[in-house]
């Protein structure tokens, strides 16, 4: 029998090889499961392909968030007496609260174990948790970051004003996004934000994630589990297997429908609830890149409102072919202002701001369209807003690089590795070179 041994602590190469057997083998621990299983009807793995990006993507893969208005408190504790108030889709909290009521009933009933580590009890520890506060946070962290760049090789002395500050940002966006996002939209896909940024996940624990041991010993080994994973599948909920105690509301779930209808109406289903609760981020992500951009230069300007720069003179004679430059120069002064995102707006407009948006998107999404192409994907956006309207500008770019199929974990690429795997000499660079020239292709419509 596999033992699962993952944790946090052991080194890269052990780590993936007990990662491996966890997928592998756990789900054996249920009954009736004989064997190596991925997945089953109730417990499903949502560290793989589009599963990633449940509630925070719509039926295009357009990046969504949840409105707080439509978010309902739980109450936690319970038996344990903590009174805590965690948050989800009102939906969701109807149907674990259903799930909860069913539960204590079948416990005073004696269904239940009573010694169960963990499954004695069906309490929420955690549950909402506002992507657009996580966003927040990160810009924060952001702008120190910027501010860190420009102070390094006298960056800093090559901007004078919000103009000269533009091309400065854009060096650093093409440094930082080697690793990180900029754009709210980007930030939204990324593992920055936890799942729990959907409004469609509780968690009942406040274990570690990385103990494969705990996870083994508490849920699966349990004679509660078989019961607690046909009950949340009853009420419309899945398992993540890599976290068991962690509950997904399915969406499409015949038995999460008529929570969903008891909220938003008969006949109320998944589609319902992507248009009514989830916003679409790209609608706002000029607005706040144009608003972190302002907040970049004015930590520039109360950072170093003056410097004193200085200047060589150039030197030479009648006789010279060549100028030479003394290396005691003249001084100049650079006075900075702070300025607004209104002072900004009258000043530049689409001009600006669409082909600093579409480039960014480029970098952040690593589709690495080349110039002509970019140049060509920035024309039409500026002649769309024109002739029709910037949302259509602006829905437009969107079309061209919110496709998750090019992520690293998507299931386009994971079949794109198996084919290549085939081929002698073919390399994980391989993979993603071929997987972004099929991604870049299927987008490039011209309007």
């Amino acid at each position: 029998m596999a033992e699962f041994l993952g944790s946090n602590d052991l080194g890269s190469r052990q780590m993936l090889r007990e990662r491996s057997i966890y997928r592998s083998y756990v789900l054996s621990l249920l009954n009736k499961v004989q064997g190596p299983v991925l997945e089953t009807r109730q417990i499903k793995d949502f560290a793989q392909d589009e599963r990633l990006l449940i509630g925070r993507v719509d039926a295009r893969y357009n990046p969504v968030y949840p409105s707080d208005n439509f978010m309902k408190p739980i109450y936690g504790g319970g038996a344990s007496g903590n009174t805590q108030l965690v948050y989800a889709l009102d939906f969701v909290a109807d149907a674990f609260e259903a799930m909860k009521e069913k539960f204590d009933k079948d416990f005073r009933a004696n269904k239940i174990n009573p010694d169960a580590p963990v499954l004695s009890q069906l309490n929420v520890k955690l549950g909402y948790s506002s992507p657009l506060q996580q966003y927040d946070f990160y810009l924060s962290d952001l702008i120190s970051d910027f501010l860190s760049f420009v102070k390094k090789r006298n960056r800093i002395n090559k901007i004078r004003d919000f103009g000269t500050f533009l091309p400065v940002f854009m060096n650093y966006v093409k440094l930082r996004t080697r690793t990180a996002p900029i754009t709210r939209s980007m930030y939204l896909l990324t593992k920055f934000v936890h799942p729990r940024a959907s409004g469609l996940v509780l968690e009942l624990w406040d274990g570690a994630y990385a103990k494969d041991r705990d996870k083994v010993d508490l849920f699966y080994r349990q004679q509660s589990f078989e019961y607690f994973k046909n009950l949340a599948h009853q009420y419309g909920f899945m398992i993540d297997k890599n976290i068991p105690w962690r509950l997904v509301a399915d969406l499409n779930s015949p038995r999460l429908r008529p929570f969903i209808e008891n909220n938003y109406g008969v006949g109320a289903n998944a589609g319902t609830i992507l248009f009514t609760v989830f916003n679409k981020t790209y609608v706002d992500d000029i607005p706040i890149m144009v608003q972190m951009m302002v907040d970049m230069y004015n930590a520039v300007v109360n950072f170093r409102p003056r410097s004193t720069i200085k200047e060589p003179v150039a030197t030479g004679t009648e006789y010279s072919g060549r100028t030479i430059f003394n290396s005691c120069g003249t001084s100049r002064v650079i006075e900075r202002t702070t300025t607004t995102v209104a002072e900004v707006e009258e000043k530049y407009g689409n001009d600006t701001w669409l082909p600093t948006y579409t480039r960014i998107r480029n970098l952040e999404t690593s589709l690495n369209y080349e110039e002509n192409v970019l140049n060509q994907i920035i024309k039409n956006a500026i002649d769309l807003s024109k002739s029709v309207d910037n949302a259509s500008a602006l829905n437009y770019i969107v079309s061209k690089f919110d496709n998750v199929e090019h992520f690293e974990g998507s299931l386009f690429y994971d079949i794109t590795r198996i084919k290549l795997a085939k081929e002698a000499g073919a390399t994980e660079s391989d993979v993603k070179e071929l997987v972004q020239r099929s991604v870049q292709a299927s987008n490039f419509v011209v309007y």
